[in-house]
């Protein structure tokens, strides 16, 4: 159904000599230079209020680092101008840990218009897809309804699906599991792993608070810590349905 913008899939990632500071100057990366793996499933963790959040808002290029580059397939998307990066925003998916919508819109609105902003398919399949997807989750009978009149758990489940059908290559999402009913949270994850073995989604960088999540997808653990950031082995688990998480 989705035509991009070009052929840009994220084939490697790599932050040079990167530092982010707050306005304060206090340092959340300092001078780290490190290629992250790619087709793999990453959670990002370490000590509460060390810029896990913040690491992912740089890693989908929302946030600009104070020093150094992101080089995403080789070039530094930190340098490239609005219409450059463009395509590459289709391609770097972010989804918000809280808030994210249009409160003036419809539930359906906010599902189909970045679609229509990048002109990716006529807006009657996209519908078609909504209403699907809306069914499979069983909110079709409120996508009329407008944020402020559904639930938190909808609100952040419908936040992450606007990201997720857009099918980004490279998925960021801040604690995507925290505040959905417990057979939302797992049919999110068969969503997910549905697109990523049909490579539309490749490479997941995620944080979650809930530990369970990391173990059962098989995630590689990136720890963040005092402006430093350092691969630690992966959790143990006995998911068989993780494998399709794991790194191909």
């Amino acid at each position: 159904m989705k035509t991009k913008l070009g052929s840009y899939k994220v084939k490697s990632f790599e932050l040079r000599e990167l530092e982010f500071r707050y306005e304060t100057g206090e340092a959340v990366l300092e001078n780290v230079s490190m290629k992250l793996p790619v087709n793999s499933i990453v959670h990002v963790t370490g000590p509460t209020g060390h810029g896990q959040s913040t690491l992912l808002k740089v890693l989908s290029l929302l946030a600009e680092p104070t020093k150094g580059a992101v080089i995403v397939n080789g070039t530094s998307a930190t340098e490239m101008s609005f219409e450059e990066f463009l395509p590459w925003r289709l391609e770097i998916g972010y989804t918000f840990e809280s808030g994210g919508l249009l409160t003036n819109r419809t539930l359906e609105d906010n599902l189909l218009l970045p679609h229509l902003y990048h002109n990716l398919s006529d807006s009657e399949s996209v519908k078609h897809e909504i209403k699907s997807i809306a069914a499979r989750f069983k909110f079709e009978k409120l996508l009329d309804r407008r944020p402020a009149l559904v639930s938190g758990g909808l609100r952040k489940l419908v936040t992450i699906l606007r990201t997720v059908l857009l099918r980004p290559s490279f998925l960021v999402m801040d604690d995507p599991f925290s505040g959905l009913d417990p057979d939302t949270a797992r049919g999110l994850e068969k969503l997910i792993f549905e697109l990523r073995a049909k490579s539309e989604i490749e490479t997941i960088y995620f944080t979650s608070r809930d530990e369970t999540w990391p173990a059962r997808l098989r995630a590689k653990s990136l720890w963040v810590e005092n402006g430093n950031i350092d691969f630690r082995d992966a959790p143990e688990t006995g998911n068989s349905d993780a494998a399709g998480w794991s790194s191909r």
